[in-house]
């Protein structure tokens, strides 16, 4: 056979690699038998011990590991504790040991002390010892083809006298002109023990021990040999390699790589064949030899080295790769294209991008809530100013009609007259559920029926050509409990629904089903149509404000949208689904109202007698001043009016009140100025002040009733509400 090279020409980066792709295992323990350093094949040998081997293990512990773990029984063959049969195996330096594991394969293993008082143990899997052979034979092959090309120590001495045949020149430098290759062993038994290791297994690999060189001196050497037929005698070539810096390099580029927490991979550009991974990297990825597994599409790897060609070096790639559980992830992947023994390698390191990506993502939907919050607020701000606009005129109609009631006699007017007064109260739930929206929570909660709000919502949606048509059916089921609800925003939701399905089904007519049922603590709203349906491209859409798919002046995008924010207002959830046979299913989720916390109705407030207490209204709409004086005067109340704040100090400064009731806004001195005055004027007055206002959007609003700490009612206001306010006011006990 051909000769072996030295290997101290390969740099300590292949040496380190070549520690770890070695098929046996091996591992170093000090003196204090303590473990050193390992490579891998030494914690895959010891199977269901691998979570336990890292560096500072102690040797008995492993022993009681493996056997508390079931890799070995309790005894060993001999009757022995394996305690005391590892101790004497150990204690015969380089003896080998072949022992039977539990998961019925065999291990060799071999012991050699250390000049430091430790020692180093291989651990060989001989189960399949034919093919391990083979690949042996390959290997040695292949390495004679490269020792020949290279200028290392080579030595060929004959077996039987150890008479030195031939030399090359670097040996003939590092151990001298001896006759001999026995009298280079500083350990005479050390060639004994090559020797027989070369005559049992043909060939062998790093055999370490210490050469007297030439000089005289004493020196750590690796012996790398294998059995030839010479002159009709076998002999042994040997390749030697002088580890005292390589020893020192090793250990220190071992630590290095063996700590640093990275995924590195070295891997052949042409076939991905790995020739180094880290162990964070067979972590990530798993133990696969081939880098081409580690895609979840084999072409990527393509594009990958077609980047690495243009450029030499990419950073931060994105692939989508498998990790060690065979799950695809997005990885990060910068590499170097470079080359070693003439041919490309790649050198990468991945990152796990699992982690950032859900980050982005968090933080592109938190970018999408606060544009939709944005949208919402301009939403809720144009409904304000709608609802304020409305506010007054609705409370001159809403007080009028309920006012007439009272008057009159004759039943048909009286019928005309409530007429009057029900649609101005719907127009004022309206206009209250418009500024609920804007500010995202219910008027009231109160235990509610949700098969009669869907009754009503339909009576309602049925009124004149609403529907267009579109036939209306309902199954309601009756065992289902309350929710706590405004009755008045959940019709509204209902309502819209209805209206949506009718123009999705359009002039042609179709058919709307609602329905009502409970799942164990969640009732259920269900509105479902013959159209057209809802593209999936745009169902995550539906509910945006401004968003309809309507032509012009046929939507406006604000109805799903309030739908939406009322539901999440009630604690609830609303979906759209896409029904078998076609058609939109919207879906209505709410919580079944705690009885225990089902809110109480508020006692009846008794109005004041005729002349008790006087009451100072301040509003600067006169019909609006005029109306809620008129309702106090008929509850018994002693009213007056001023049209300013400037009106309202000076009768403060003619005389003393037991009530204020002010607008919030007004041109000039608006509530707050106008407190500000009655703190100055009559301080214990403050105290039964409250304000009617048809705006609490307003920032300057929120932020005086939240200092002042006053009550308020929103406009239009019934003449009972305000009665009951008013004498909660005098009486202080008003919120």
């Amino acid at each position: 056979m051909t000769p072996e090279p030295d290997l101290s020409a390969i740099s300590p980066d292949l040496l380190s690699e070549a520690f770890e792709a070695l098929e046996e295992g091996i591992a170093i323990y000090d003196a204090d038998e303590r473990l050193v350093a390992f490579n891998r094949r030494y914690r895959e040998l010891l199977g269901p011990m691998e979570d336990m081997i890292r560096p500072g293990m102690r040797w008995r512990d492993l022993i009681h590991g493996c056997v508390a773990r079931g890799v070995v029984s309790e005894t060993h063959d001999s009757g022995a504790a394996w305690e005391d049969v590892s101790e004497g195996d150990r204690d015969s330096a380089a003896k080998r040991t072949e022992i039977r594991q539990l998961n019925g394969r065999y291990f060799e293993l071999s012991y050699r002390p250390t000049r430091s008082g430790g020692f180093v143990v291989t651990r060989t899997d001989v189960t399949d010892r034919h093919e391990a052979e083979t690949r042996a034979d390959e290997r040695d092959r292949l390495l004679s083809r490269v020792l020949e090309a290279n200028p290392i120590p080579v030595v060929m001495a004959r077996i039987a006298d150890s008479s030195i045949v031939w030399r090359s020149p670097a040996a003939r430098e590092m151990i001298g002109d001896v006759e001999f290759a026995r009298d280079s062993y500083y350990d005479a038994d050390a060639r004994r023990q090559y020797v027989e290791m070369l005559k049992r297994d043909g060939k062998v690999e790093d055999f370490r021990t210490l050469c007297r060189a030439g000089d005289g001196r004493v020196i750590s050497v690796a012996l790398s040999g294998m059995l030839t037929e010479f002159g009709g005698e076998t002999c042994v070539v040997s390749s030697i390699t002088d580890l005292t810096e390589v020893l020192e390099r090793e250990a220190l580029i071992r630590q290095v790589v063996e700590a640093f927490p990275a995924p590195v991979l070295m891997n052949r550009a042409e076939t991905g064949e790995i020739l180094y991974r880290s162990p964070e990297l067979v972590d990530l990825l798993g133990p696969s030899l081939d880098a081409r597994s580690f895609y979840v599409d084999p072409a990527d790897r393509a594009g990958f080295l077609a980047a690495l060609r243009r450029t030499g070096a990419v950073f931060d790639y994105r692939e989508r790769l498998k990790n060690a559980r065979g799950e695809p992830f997005w990885a990060a992947v910068s590499g170097r294209l470079t080359e070693w023994n003439g041919e490309e390698v790649l050198v990468t390191f991945t990152r796990d991008l699992t982690a950032q990506l859900e980050t982005e993502a968090e933080l592109e939907r938190q970018r999408e809530q606060m544009f939709q919050n944005e949208k919402m607020m301009a939403l809720g701000g144009l409904m304000a100013g709608v609802a304020h606009e409305l506010n007054n005129p609705l409370s001159v109609v809403v007080g009028h009609a309920m006012m007439l009631q009272d008057e009159v006699e004759d039943a048909e007017v009286l019928r005309k007259t409530r007429k009057i007064s029900d649609a101005a109260e719907r127009c004022a739930r309206i206009v209250k559920a418009f500024l609920t929206m804007a500010r995202h929570e219910p008027v009231r909660q109160e235990p509610t029926d949700v098969n009669e709000v869907i009754e009503t919502a339909v009576e309602v949606a049925r009124y004149g050509d609403a529907l267009l048509g579109a036939a209306v059916e309902t199954s309601l089921d009756p065992g289902i409990g309350p929710v706590s609800s405004d009755p008045d925003q959940l019709t509204q939701v209902v309502i819209n629904l209805a209206l949506n399905a009718a123009q999705a089904i359009g002039e042609a007519g179709g058919t709307i089903r609602i329905a009502s049922d409970q799942d164990g603590a969640t009732v259920r709203i269900v509105v479902e149509d013959d159209g057209p349906g809802v593209p999936e491209d745009i169902r995550g859409r539906i509910f945006e404000p401004f968003f309809t798919t309507k032509g012009v002046g046929k939507g406006t995008g604000i109805g799903l949208a309030m739908c939406h924010r009322i539901v999440t207002a009630h604690r609830g959830e609303i979906s759209v689904e896409s029904p078998e046979g076609g058609g939109a299913r919207f879906v209505v989720r709410l919580p079944v109202a705690d009885a225990a916390g089902a809110t109480e109705a508020e006692p009846p407030v008794e109005e004041a007698g005729a002349g008790v207490c006087r009451v100072l209204v301040i509003d600067d709409e006169p019909d609006v001043a005029d109306l809620n004086a008129d309702i106090l005067s008929r509850g018994g109340f002693g009213a007056d009016v001023a049209y300013s704040a400037e009106e309202a100090f000076a009768a403060l400064d003619r005389g003393r009140y037991d009530a204020v009731v002010s607008d919030l806004n007004m041109p000039g001195v608006d509530g707050r100025g106008v407190y500000e005055g009655i703190v100055g004027r009559q301080p214990d007055l403050a105290g039964r002040t409250g304000f009617l206002t048809g705006d609490t959007m307003g920032r300057t609003s929120q932020t005086f009733l939240g200092e002042a700490k006053r009550p308020y009612i929103e406009k239009p206001v019934s003449p009972r509400e305000l009665r009951d306010f008013v004498s909660r006011l005098v009486s202080g006990g008003a919120s």
